[in-house]
């Protein structure tokens, strides 16, 4: 059951039967609600097939989209590792495969639980860097930035490769559209989208069958980085 997991690999075989032991399976339908921000944190996921946004509400009440987990990868340790409730409201993305394992397991003293929190541990290191990640894009002036640092995100997280005149290209499918990139970049769709035409002028991206193909990342990257950002 764990074997494609990314976060639970590499622990041991002992460990991996107390998760199998606690663990349920969930299938949840297109736009379906996993939890929401501030409910109760009773258990720690695991994307096994299709995605999750993870979704943050500022104090003012606008809606930040800072992450889109893939299969292999957790979501919802924060408030697990607490024993509080959850920093994040968590939605999928078409029908969607979960593996449920119990909060209570990671605070437990039974023998064995102790990779367990280990293991909590390295994935709470983890969301706490998107969280920085997070504050740094919000915080920057010009939404040109805002984007490419979301875009570089994504392509690291999500990305896939297409070929085009024999050359390979990172790209992001239909699971991330110019909405989810506005929510993530503090900017409207349509500003978006016309950033993304700009860019395609110019070399940097290609939009095509609903794909957006990073043509020349280097870049992207130094669009992200904010060098002479106003």
């Amino acid at each position: 059951m764990f074997h494609n997991s990314s976060e639970i690999i590499g622990v041991s075989s002992a460990a991996q039967k107390i998760f199998a032991r606690n663990s349920k399976r969930h299938v949840i339908d297109n736009n379906g609600i996993v939890y929401l921000q501030e409910d109760r944190a009773d258990r720690l996921y695991i994307v096994l097939s299709g995605y999750v946004r993870l979704s943050y509400i500022m104090e003012d009440g606008t809606d930040i989209l800072y992450n889109i987990i893939s299969p292999g990868r957790s979501f919802g340790e924060l408030g697990v590792f607490e024993n509080s409730c959850y920093q994040d409201t968590a939605s999928v993305v078409g029908q969607v495969s979960v593996l449920s394992i119990r909060s209570e397991l990671f605070h437990s003293e039974e023998p064995g639980t102790s990779e367990m929190r280990a293991v909590l541990g390295t994935l709470v290191a983890k969301r706490y860097q998107d969280y920085l990640e997070l504050s740094r894009c919000l915080y920057r002036n010009s939404l040109s930035v805002r984007l490419a640092m979301c875009l570089v995100k994504l392509i690291k997280n999500l990305g896939r490769e297409v070929s085009i005149g024999g050359r390979l290209y990172p790209y992001l499918g239909e699971v991330v559209t110019q909405r989810d990139l506005g929510a993530m970049a503090r900017g409207t769709r349509g500003n978006v989208n016309r950033l993304l035409k700009k860019w395609e002028k110019h070399g940097l991206v290609a939009l095509q069958d609903r794909k957006i193909i990073i043509r020349n990342l280097s870049q992207l990257e130094f669009v992200a980085s904010g060098v002479g950002e106003q």
